[in-house]
């Protein structure tokens, strides 16, 4: 069947509007809209019946049936100005019959465009994307009208509706769509009486790198153990494991200057609780959910927050990140260079003497060669249990006292140091503990410097 067949038919059966019979052809011809393309072929179709009406010397009544199925309805007017014309009984227009796939949402966008608008305000954002969700009677109704004139050149009706209600908030706007990383997406929930918006705001995503001075501060928020963060007596009703985190000390005012919902903290790696972060810090990516507002005063954030959190945490080198350089730092973090300090405790005393034939020992045992970790036990309850190979870089030691000693360590990202120097009941192989034949304990460890 021609296009023009297909349209007669589907008229004869069904009322649709202009837009939906265009779309109904769209793979066929270009730079045109839907609207257009339903307008022409109806256009085309009225003078084709027409002309064959005029030329035919019984004036053919299958032509004036055609142009009556077209005039009354698809409710062209062009149609029933050429009935009125010829003088042919016009058809009642019925004005009040809705399309049977779209039930008249592309007549009538405006209010779907002025509701999205109405949402946005305060938002501040420069370019947005649409979509939406028709529920299945729609669309079910769609497939089988599609089916049933074998309709192959088709549109869906979602891209239509999301082109369309693009155009108008736009140009009203003044602000260009943008399909792959766009600052806010509107969703239209629409079903066959209704419309619903949800707005969603991409994140915000601002890198960093943190110091943390004080021990027994986790990175992030750790949920109370006994009550999984739903508050009780043991965590005093906070639900929290423990008082504040580095994650807890710098978010506050990011969430407020940006006006976001809330926050998700991504660190290139994590210290331990007890473990300070030193030198010129961790790199960090902050992830700001639903913000508002996406232009800030990065300078002056970072000052409000070192000048609260003094002594405790400090940040610097704060810019403008993105969703793949998360992916990059958690991807990269076990390939990244560290350098600790540890303090070292030796059950049994050692001469300085000693202690220096057992440095020269570890060098020798430990450098350019990998070591053997299986998942230490004290977090062997929340990560895999397997065994990694690591490589050591460079050790330094000094000598403070028959039992205590320092150490600069510098290593693979994802060595356990802790385990590297008390062997962890030959969990860790080799470690300082194997090179020193006495058991070695670390006191206190501080992270010196991550690099690449």
């Amino acid at each position: 069947m021609s296009i023009f067949e297909k349209t007669l038919a589907i008229y004869q059966k069904y009322h649709i509007c202009v837009y939906c019979l265009g779309r109904m052809f769209s793979l066929l011809g270009t730079s045109t809209t839907n609207y257009e393309r339903g307008s022409s072929i109806l256009l085309a179709l009225t003078m084709e019946n027409h002309q064959k009406f005029l030329s035919s010397d019984k004036k053919e009544e299958n032509y004036a049936k055609n142009l009556k199925i077209l005039a009354n309805k698809a409710k062209f007017i062009p149609a029933y100005k050429v009935l009125e014309k010829e003088g042919i009984d016009l058809p009642i227009l019925q004005e009040t019959e809705k399309c049977y796939l779209c039930n008249n949402i592309f007549t009538n966008l405006e209010p779907y465009a002025q509701q999205a608008i109405n949402q946005i305000h305060n938002i501040e954002f420069d370019n947005f994307l649409i979509g939406c969700t028709f529920d299945s009677q729609i669309i079910n109704k769609e497939d089988a009208f599609k089916v049933e004139f074998n309709l192959l050149e088709s549109e869906s009706i979602k891209s239509h509706f999301n082109r369309e209600i693009g155009k108008i908030i736009s140009s009203f706007l003044e602000k260009p769509p943008e399909f792959l990383n766009p600052d806010i997406t509107f969703i239209f929930f629409i079903n066959s009486l209704s419309f619903s918006i949800e707005v969603l705001m991409r994140s915000l995503f601002i890198y960093g790198r943190y110091n943390k001075y004080l021990r027994n501060i986790p990175q992030t928020h750790w949920n109370c153990r006994n009550c999984d963060g739903k508050g009780c007596e043991k965590c005093n009703y906070t639900g929290k494991q423990y008082k504040t985190s580095v994650e807890e000390l710098i978010s506050p005012v990011f969430i407020s200057e940006s006006h976001a919902t809330d926050n998700k903290f991504h660190g290139g790696g994590r210290e331990d609780i007890d473990v300070r972060m030193l030198g010129d810090g961790r790199p960090f990516i902050l992830e700001l959910r639903n913000p508002k507002i996406r232009t800030l005063n990065l300078s002056n954030i970072q000052k409000k927050i070192n000048k609260k959190n003094r002594k405790k945490v400090k940040i610097s080198n704060l810019r403008y990140s993105s969703k793949s350089e998360v992916k990059e730092l958690k991807r990269s973090a076990e390939q990244t260079r560290k350098i600790y300090r540890a303090k070292v405790f030796s059950k049994e005393k050692i001469t300085k003497e000693t202690f220096l034939i057992n440095l020269k020992k570890l060098k020798e045992a430990l450098i350019g060669d990998k070591i053997k970790q299986r998942t230490p036990n004290r977090v062997s309850h929340r990560r895999a249990d397997r065994i990694r190979q690591k490589s050591i870089y460079s050790i330094d030691g000094t000598y403070e006292k028959s039992n205590l000693f320092e150490f600069i360590i510098e290593t693979q990202g994802g060595v356990y140091i802790k385990e590297l120097i008390s062997g962890d009941n030959g969990r860790t192989t080799p470690s300082f503990s194997d090179i020193f034949n006495t058991t070695l304990q670390c006191q206190a460890l501080d992270v010196l410097k991550i690099y690449k």
